[in-house]
Parts: C-alpha cells; structure tokens; sequence
C-alpha cells in the first residue's frame, strides 16, 4: 500500500511540475518569442516555395531567360514563332472541324472564299473557281489599273449581272485588298 501511495504521490508532483512548465511558456515573454518563431517559419516555408524564375506572362519569362543565357555567354534559342496568317488559319480549322466540317487546304490557308471582296463576288453570281483565281492571283498585280482590270473582266463573265455602282463596290474591295496584300508583302520582306 505504501508503495503506491509513493508512486501516486510522485506522479501528481510530476504532473504538477508540467503544468508549471506550461504556465511558464505562456506568460509574456515566452509566449512572444514562440509567436515570433513560429513566423519565422512560416515565412521562410513561403519564400522557399517560391518559384525561382520571373512572374508574369510567358513572353516576359522567355525573355528573362534568353538574358540569362547572353549572360553566361551560352548561344540563344529562337523562340518558336507563328505567322499571322498561320495562327488565323489553325483558328479557322478548330472552328471548322468543332461543327464537323473539313476545311479547304488547297492553299495551305484560310480559304479565299472568306475574304470580304470573294463574298462579295460570289453574292452576285462569279463562279468560285473564277473568285478563287482573282482574289489569290491579286497580290501579284502591280498596279491598281491592272486590279480594276482584272475586275471588269469579272463582271463579262457569264452568270454575272453587276451594276455600274455594284461594279464599283468590287472594285474598291479589290483595292482595299490588293493594298493589304502589298502591306503584308512589303513588310514580310
């Protein structure tokens, strides 16, 4: 009986001595250092979970890193880079085939048929064989007389019925185009 009155007696004095121990880390001073720590911790977890490259947009990152390469005196990549003409068509191609059609690939682009002055022509009664070949063989003329021209010779054509002002209306579209395509000519060079 003595022995475990001694061993209860000694474990409510173990017990009182943790509860003082507890109380001690809560009063102020150890309690702010604790605090403190446990900050510090956290912030140095966040830091190192930090992504090490720069933020932002991809074109800013590959930036960075074509700098960091000039840098260290290593040889650049070209980045990876689509025409205009290219991103429209894979655009038009996903449109096309999301409502289950197979898109023309004749010209390895956006069919010509989908330019203002191909509808435009087609609206009033040119063949789309006869469309195809104005509107592509268009950034080939060298002179503006030369794209009302070819126009005018649009309008004889059989099936076709433009009016004075209709065949005006074509011939500014062909312009218009003719103009673009000399633009993207002129700056592709």
């Amino acid at each position: 009986m003595q022995w475990s009155k001694i061993t209860t007696g000694a474990v409510a004095m173990q017990i009182d001595e943790i509860i003082q121990n507890i109380t001690l880390l809560l009063q102020p001073p150890t309690i702010y250092f604790v605090a403190v720590v446990i900050v510090l911790i956290v912030i140095g977890a966040a830091i190192k979970r930090r992504p090490k490259g720069p933020a932002g947009p991809p074109i800013i990152k590959r930036m960075s890193k074509m700098i960091s390469r000039i840098e260290k005196g290593k040889p650049i990549k070209d980045a990876p880079v689509k025409s205009r003409q290219d991103i429209i068509t894979e655009s038009f191609e996903e449109k096309m085939h999301a409502v289950g059609l197979q898109p023309s690939t004749d010209s390895g682009h956006i069919p010509t048929s989908r330019t203002p002055l191909a509808k435009y022509l087609l609206d009033h009664g040119v063949a789309e064989s006869t469309t195809d070949a104005i509107v592509s063989e268009l950034s080939g003329l060298e002179s503006k007389d030369a794209v009302k021209e070819i126009l005018e010779a649009a309008a004889e054509s059989e099936g076709v019925s433009f009016t004075s002002l209709e065949l005006d209306m074509a011939k500014q579209l062909a312009l218009e185009e003719w103009l673009r395509s000399r633009r993207r000519t002129s700056s592709e060079e």
